[in-house]
């Protein structure tokens, strides 16, 4: 899947106040993932489920780290799958920020 974009997060967006938008953006800012980052820390670390636990992924990430990636076969399929979970991840995280936003800040 294609990395959570710009023209995403407008859409997200859209109808909210200068205010709510405000408030979207330093929420999303600071629970967002970096696909580069995480992808570095599956490659490295990725056998212990940090990456796993990263995207929210807490069952697999105790599983891996338990069993050192199932032998390193869930670290090495990882590596190729975890830059899409982290745009899930992403996706998913705006969509409930943006939910909130507009339900809880009056628009202005």
């Amino acid at each position: 899947m294609a990395e959570f974009s710009v023209f995403e997060q407008m859409q997200l967006t859209e109808g909210m106040s200068e205010q709510q938008k405000f408030v979207f953006q330093a929420q999303y800012g600071s629970v967002r993932r970096d696909r580069t980052l995480v992808l570095l820390i599956s490659i490295f670390l990725g056998y212990l489920g940090i990456d796993r636990f990263l995207v929210g992924d807490i069952g697999l990430g105790v599983l891996k780290l338990l069993t050192g990636g199932v032998c390193g076969i869930l670290w090495l399929i990882d590596i190729f799958l975890i830059t899409g979970r982290v745009d899930d991840y992403n996706r998913r995280k705006a969509q409930e920020i943006a939910m909130f936003v507009k339900i809880n800040t009056p628009p202005i």
